[in-house]
């Protein structure tokens, strides 16, 4: 048995389907969009892909002016064991005069300029922290990062990449 709607019902029948999906109507719809804030894209470098040492080798830091350098992982600004140390060292010798210590975020030349910018800056917040953790006052060090502008070791392998993972510390 088929039933015939009238056309009044079938009009309604229409509008409100139109209304619940979004349908076609008699006039124009305006939707405006906001759209959020520009983000930068940083993307995290791409390791080369070689094959993997028989052993891991870990950086060292040179002897002489440059004992206090601390060494960081590919792609981490997390603190290496052997890094406290190093840093305990710089936190007495700071607490125990009156200057100001200047710590260096420095990264590899893999990623971006942003990337290794922002990299290098949470490299020296991270030491920076544990500083701090160690009684030295905040106000007394500075971060700055160089992201892979400033290299101190020249070459474009595995060894010479990992040695420019690095925090510099200049008391002034």
């Amino acid at each position: 048995m088929s039933r015939q709607l009238s056309k009044p019902v079938m009009i309604g029948l229409a509008a409100s389907t139109a209304a619940l999906f979004g349908g076609a109507c008699s006039h124009e719809q305006t939707v405006t969009r906001t759209d959020p804030a520009p983000v930068a894209h940083t993307e995290a470098p791409q390791r080369p892909k070689s094959p993997p040492p028989a052993e891991t080798p870990v950086a060292v830091a040179p002897k002489g002016a440059d004992d206090d350098v601390i060494f960081f992982d590919f792609d981490s600004s997390l603190l290496r064991n052997e890094a406290r140390p190093v840093l305990q060292k710089i936190a007495a010798e700071v607490r125990g005069k009156d200057k100001e210590l200047r710590v260096e975020g420095n990264c590899d030349e893999l990623g971006t300029v942003e990337y290794n910018l922002a990299l290098g800056d949470h490299r020296a917040r991270a030491a920076k922290d544990y500083l701090v953790h160690l009684g030295v006052p905040a106000k007394r060090i500075e971060v700055v990062s160089y992201g892979s502008q400033r290299p101190k070791f020249s070459g474009h392998d595995d060894d010479a990449r990992a040695k420019n993972r690095r925090d510099d510390f200049v008391l002034r």
